[in-house]
């Protein structure tokens, strides 16, 4: 708890819930000893990735072993999902207020196979108390788990380089490379996220000709793991998501846009702070559009349930919660000026700031009991 307690920064509040969190992830561990099933949390990996990820399938084998069985669903149950929730807090705080960015973390390696948090909503605004029957999808080995933190571990890396230094750029290349033999449909994310970074940093010292060299180094990383897996490849296109594609997509540009609109938004500063963010979800965008066109078929539905679902899709919320939790300034010219933005900026103010302390204490009470295993009383009886 001391630990916790100094990593929030002195917050008793973060420090509790966070242990909390890290008691549940026990729950669930004793539930899966009681019921001797822990061969359900490693992945059937078919058809969840498309070059064969060799170091992923080379720890799986040495995990998957009744020797490690304890050591490993220790690993996958309790380790990883803490760990992750911890990373997501220190992305989102890049951006956000602390208490938001535990939200939001929480909320992100919140993800059950078969239901999701809306649901669990749903269900409770119904009067609908049936319990979630399964168990968190971040539980998985080696895809989402394995994959999904040492994405963050490379995301929270990238975040923290603020200034030109050619053997930490060595160093995050070549990670970022050897991620391809983790989950190469993740690493095109990262590694489409570096180079974008290493560019606009060279860009700005006038050294941009060295960034060729750092996707040379790459290109050489990678090549190995191209030449030596057969690229898995379904010959049936599979549909664009529309749900994903207008609420993690679609509403946060349009949204960002209201926010242009109604406050007086500095662009350099949003390019300054959110660069990162908005490339994500062009990305995802025209991901989304080489489905659609068919020029290209990627399973939208496994990018969905790994590193998309865990940390990315609620990034795109961050600039509208910054922008939100601004205190409202009382213009006298311009569009923000208006009695509609004036009321809009006044709104999103008081629900976001005035209203914080009720609705982080209250969703995450929430967060908690949906990811509380209630089948462990069943169990137990």
């Amino acid at each position: 708890m001391k630990l916790l307690f100094d990593f929030f920064e002195n917050s008793k509040q973060l420090a509790f819930f966070s242990f909390a969190y890290l008691a549940i992830l026990i729950l669930w561990y004793y539930f899966f000893l009681i019921n001797n099933n822990f061969e359900l949390i490693f992945s059937d990996h078919n058809e969840t990735y498309y070059y064969k990820p060799y170091f992923s399938f080379f720890i799986y084998e040495i995990l998957n072993n009744k020797d490690f069985l304890h050591l490993s669903s220790i690993l996958n149950i309790i380790i990883i999902p803490f760990s992750c929730h911890l990373i997501l807090f220190k992305i989102y705080t890049h951006f956000i207020d602390t208490k938001y960015a535990f939200l939001l973390s929480l909320i992100s390696i919140s993800i059950f196979k078969e239901t999701n948090f809306r649901d669990f909503l749903l269900n409770i605004f119904n009067f609908n108390f049936l319990p979630v029957n399964d168990f968190p999808l971040i539980f998985k080995f080696p895809f989402p788990s394995l994959s999904v933190i040492i994405f963050l571990v490379i995301l929270y890396n990238i975040l923290k380089t603020f200034k030109y230094n050619n053997s930490k750029f060595i160093t995050i290349t070549i990670i970022s490379s050897l991620y391809f033999y983790i989950n190469a449909l993740d690493a095109m994310f990262i590694l489409l996220l570096w180079f974008f970074y290493i560019f606009n940093m060279l860009f700005k010292i006038k050294k941009y000709k060295l960034g060729f060299l750092y996707i040379l180094l790459a290109f050489f990383i990678i090549l190995p793991g191209l030449f030596n897996s057969t690229l898995v490849q379904d010959n049936l296109f599979t549909d664009n998501n529309l749900y994903n594609l207008i609420l993690y997509n679609l509403i946060p540009l349009a949204l960002s846009l209201v926010f242009f609109y109604i406050k007086r938004i500095d662009l350099y500063e949003v390019w300054f702070k959110f660069k990162f963010i908005y490339f994500f979800i062009f990305l995802e965008i025209l991901i989304n559009l080489i489905v659609y066109f068919k020029i290209f078929n990627l399973d939208l539905f496994i990018l969905n349930k790994q590193v998309l679902q865990f940390g990315i899709h609620l990034l795109y919320y961050t600039p509208l919660i910054y922008y939100a939790t601004r205190k409202p300034i009382n213009y006298k010219f311009g569009p923000e000026s208006n009695k509609l933005s004036k009321n809009l900026a006044s709104i999103f103010f008081t629900i976001l700031v005035n209203q914080k302390s009720k609705i982080f204490i209250v969703l995450i009470i929430l967060l908690l009991t949906y990811n509380f295993p209630i089948n462990l009383f069943y169990a137990l009886q």
